[in-house]
């Protein structure tokens, strides 16, 4: 047994849990599907959803972590902050991908 492996069995190590084998892969061919994997509905009449990355409001404005700009102007519902999740359509402009009718959902 390597030092390493020692470690683990003496609990020094965490292990994360993704590199652990499936302890029960008979469930999947039962067509058993956790609620807590189950797929987001998609946003309704095709607008993205993200994360604010950053945003200013002395200066109106920011990005999301996808690296779309977001402009105080365009913000329809909610107080948009750095972390907010949102949801918007986009508009491509001359600089690049622009956020419209951005909406705050958390």
């Amino acid at each position: 047994m390597s030092h390493q492996e020692a470690e683990r069995a003496n609990g020094k190590i965490r292990v994360s849990t993704w590199d652990q084998p499936d302890p029960f892969p008979w469930i999947v061919s039962t067509g058993f599907v956790s609620p807590r994997h189950a797929p987001k509905a998609p946003p309704a009449n095709g607008q993205r959803c993200g994360r604010m990355k950053w945003f200013s409001e002395a200066k109106g404005y920011g990005f999301t972590v996808c690296n779309v700009f977001v402009h105080a102007r365009n913000v329809v519902s909610g107080e948009i902050r750095p972390g907010s999740r949102i949801c918007f359509d986009v508009k491509e402009t001359h600089k690049g991908p622009e956020a419209v009718n951005v909406r705050v959902i958390g």
